[in-house]
């Protein structure tokens, strides 16, 4: 391992499992992968965490739990469903309360790669750019980097740390472009939705994740026409209506993979897609074929 500051992000788990008294199911090799991954479960239910330095993202992989986070003074809480993801404060200290125990896993990402990919793609000094933290979210990117980093840990080969970097560079780049200060770079938006249009369009495709989605239904529940729905909410989420629902029915198929006692068949039933084209989407996704999927959660 470099002897600089690459080792940030193993300082910074050590220090989180000291401090969480963590039972630690996995941890990813100590050497310079660029990225630091672990798998725990929680031995105490609140905890004082010290402030990192260094780009951190967790994903509950347990069963669902009540989380309150505090962050200099102000609180906030929620219901925690598999997958759903928090992306840690950096530079200051949070306290984390949980109801019951957790399966947690937690991404470290290396300052001096986040450092290199802010001044290579931005041409901005790092310290000017934050990466902002997220309480309870859900990011097929994130999830996916996560769930990979936890099958090279597993079944290392050859080539592992080739792809850890790889990923670890992905996930720099996508922290700057989905979870910074930066924002998204729109040079125009000639097509804008309300954000209550917006909502009730997400609100219908998770209400009908099981069946068909059609253009004509999307439009009509946001209350727009045709053309002027698809082009505002392209503008308004970063992809195409298509896109969004797809990325939405792997979404919650990967939080359903957690339930053992669900066939893949039934979970891909319940999405809405047939058993076949489910794995081939699913992969597309996630990296992997729910088979593989499921064989890291339960290992």
């Amino acid at each position: 391992m470099n002897g600089d500051a690459e080792g940030g992000q193993w300082r910074a788990l050590q220090t989180v499992h000291a401090v969480t008294r963590a039972d630690v199911h996995l941890t990813s090799p100590e050497n310079d992968w660029n990225v630091a991954t672990t798998r725990f479960r929680l031995g105490r239910i609140d905890i004082n965490l010290p402030a990192l330095d260094i780009p951190v993202f967790g994903v509950n992989y347990g069963q669902p739990l009540r989380l309150e986070r505090t962050v200099q003074g102000k609180a906030a809480n929620g219901q925690v469903a598999p997958g759903h993801v928090a992306i840690l404060p950096q530079g200051v200290d949070s306290q984390w309360v949980f109801d019951q125990t957790g399966d947690l896993v937690l991404v470290f990402l290396s300052r001096n790669l986040f450092n290199r990919a802010v001044e290579e793609i931005t041409s901005r000094h790092p310290r000017s750019v934050e990466v902002i933290p997220q309480f309870l979210t859900r990011d097929i990117v994130l999830e996916r980097i996560a769930h990979q980093l936890l099958r090279e840990s597993l079944w290392p080969q050859p080539e592992s740390r080739l792809r850890s970097v790889t990923l670890a560079q992905e996930l720099a780049e996508h922290l700057l472009a989905a979870h910074s200060n930066l924002g998204r770079l729109r040079h125009s938006r000639p097509h804008v939705m309300a954000p209550a249009k917006l909502k009730r369009a997400k609100d219908f495709v998770q209400a009908n994740l099981e069946r068909e989605i059609s253009l004509e239904a999307l439009a009509e529940a946001a209350g727009m026409s045709l053309f002027h729905f698809a082009k505002a909410f392209k503008s308004e989420t970063g992809c195409s209506p298509y896109r969004y629902v797809t990325q939405q029915r792997v979404l919650k198929a990967r939080t359903l993979l957690h339930n053992p006692a669900l066939s893949i068949a039934a979970v891909a039933k319940a999405v809405g897609f047939t058993h076949s084209h489910f794995a081939f989407v699913f992969a597309r996704y996630t990296g992997m074929p729910p088979s593989s999927f499921r064989d890291v959660l339960q290992s």
